[in-house]
Parts: structure tokens; sequence; C-alpha cells
């Protein structure tokens, strides 16, 4: 599996053509992209993923729902990347704290927005891993 240094990245959405499009864009600017049209399948992937894009709007499948199990499931692989809505829906957009995201990506359907997004979507990732990691003390020193 492609790593990158820029951040691994997973993105669930129900068109394939789009996800395909997404996907080349986004290694365009150094990321590791996975797609899945299938969020349970997409499980496998959250091990090694700093950041989950999902789309709300899926046939048969609520985005709250999916979310739920994706969460579980990280939690259960002892992964925790930041899962944030996608959505073209102005409504839905503004409800991404409440239905348990991270964080929410507008503009659906625009690349360039997205590229921006994700950009700060990933440095907000690795800021909450270094504040959730406890500081590193040198034991070979005596605390002053």
């Amino acid at each position: 599996m492609l790593m990158s240094a820029a951040g691994k990245l997973l993105v669930i959405d129900d068109n394939q053509a789009f996800l395909d499009r997404i996907q080349a864009r986004l290694q365009l600017e150094g990321y590791a992209v996975v797609t899945s049209s299938a969020p349970i399948r997409a499980s496998t992937e959250l091990p090694s993923c700093d950041l989950v894009i999902l789309d709300f709007h899926m046939p048969g499948l609520n985005g709250s729902d999916a979310l739920r199990w994706l969460r579980l499931a990280a939690t259960r692989a002892g992964a925790d990347p930041m899962f944030f809505l996608y959505t073209g829906d102005k409504v839905i957009s503004h409800q991404y704290q409440d239905l348990g995201f991270d964080g929410g990506m507008i503009n659906k359907g625009d690349d360039e927005s997205l590229v921006q997004q994700v950009a700060v979507a990933l440095r907000l990732a690795k800021l909450r891993r270094r504040v959730s990691k406890p500081p590193r003390h040198d034991e070979s020193k005596p605390p002053r």
C-alpha cells in the first residue's frame, strides 16, 4: 500500500467515477488515497488512515449509521483517524458536529476546495495526535 508523508486518506462515496477523480486529484498533491463505495469493506483500511472522508447520502445507508459503525471498527482496530463529512447539502454540512463527525467538508464536487480542506483537516489530525500523546521525558536526566 502506498504510504505518504503528506497523509493517508480513506474516501467513501457511492459514486465510483467521483471516487476515481478525487483519488487522482489528491494523489497529485502527494496523499496516499484509498477509495471505497462500501464502508464495511473499507474498515480494513482504518488502522493506517489519518483521515476518513465520508459521503453522507448513500443509497440504502444513512451517513450517521455508517459513521457509528466506522468509529466502532476503528476503536476495535486501535486506530484513531479523524472522520469528516463530505457533502454539498448545506443543511447537513452545518450539522456535522451534531452528527458525530470531527469536521465537515463542503462544496462537494469542487476538487480545488477539497484539496484545501484536506490539507487543513490533516493539520488538525497531526495536532490532535501531538496533544493526545504524553510528553516524552529523557529518563537519563533527573527532573529539575
